[in-house]
């Protein structure tokens, strides 16, 4: 019995070379959110400044239209009108890195708890090419400390 609990309170020990877990973060939504990012799945074409993404084989719901059922009072469903589901295959697409927001120039200050915005304009920005690799342990679950924490930039197409 003292072996099984000996056994058992040193379990998370070995846990630790099981192996480790890569979490990504970037403003760039074409950057993968888990795993080590390769240039097969994210690549930047510097010559025709482009992302060169891949897209895995999915299904995709389309609707000829939409409606909204009201028949529960206090929340309206939006309801799907001539449902089709295709199989889209496996592509690399190009992605441009550029994208426009529309940012807040001016704001009026009188109610100092919710300044509202009085004059916006629509600006050009562009995706970062780099992103924050974090590196979990195995046993990990919550992911709440890294072992390491990398900048690191995506890699540009051969």
């Amino acid at each position: 019995m003292k072996l099984v609990i000996a056994l058992a309170l040193a379990l998370p020990m070995f846990a630790f070379a099981s192996g480790e877990k890569y979490q990504n973060r970037s403003e760039n939504p074409f950057v993968p959110e888990k795993g080590i990012v390769t240039a097969k799945q994210i690549c930047v074409d510097e010559k025709n400044e482009v992302f060169r993404v891949f897209v895995p084989a999915h299904k995709q719901e389309f609707c000829k239209s939409y409606k909204w059922d009201r028949t529960d009072s206090h929340y309206p469903k939006k309801v799907c009108v001539g449902r089709t589901v295709k199989d889209i295959p496996a592509q690399t697409v190009s992605v441009s890195p550029f994208y426009q927001q529309l940012v807040c120039v001016k704001y009026d200050r009188k109610d100092s708890t919710r300044p509202t915005c009085v004059k916006s304009e629509v600006r050009t920005l562009q995706y970062p090419t780099s992103y924050i690799q974090y590196t979990y342990e195995a046993a990990d679950w919550r992911q709440e400390r890294p072992i390491r924490t990398q900048e690191k930039q995506i890699e540009s197409c051969k």
